[in-house]
């Protein structure tokens, strides 16, 4: 498992220039940059929505606690989970240490 998961959440954190993000999210091979390359989506498969809403749950939970707020997406067997930091305008650190921290939780 990644070492991003231990970050640390920091207000104010920059983007990250695109060599670093590439190398960065190579740690986190389940989320990939989107179009744009402003934001990092993963998707969830589920085989009920219980499993989808527990998963946009867990995710609600951990932004709270870190209170960096991703934009979740769930319906019957699927959940998708987008982080970008919005104030700097593109992806930062703690964008990836929330990624990486959901992964983990997740399981």
């Amino acid at each position: 498992m990644t070492t991003l998961a231990e970050g640390t959440i920091i207000d104010g954190a920059p983007a990250l220039a695109a060599s670093e993000l590439a190398v960065r999210l190579a740690e986190l091979p389940d989320w990939s940059l989107t179009e744009g390359g402003k934001a990092i989506r993963r998707e969830w498969r589920f085989k009920n929505f219980r499993q989808a809403a527990a998963l946009a749950n867990l995710a609600a939970w951990q932004a709270e606690a870190a209170n960096h707020h991703p934009d979740i997406a769930f319906g019957w067997g699927q959940a998708t989970v987008t982080f970008t930091t919005h104030s700097a305008g593109g992806v930062t650190m703690n964008d990836l240490i929330m990624a990486a921290r959901l992964d983990r939780a997740a399981g």
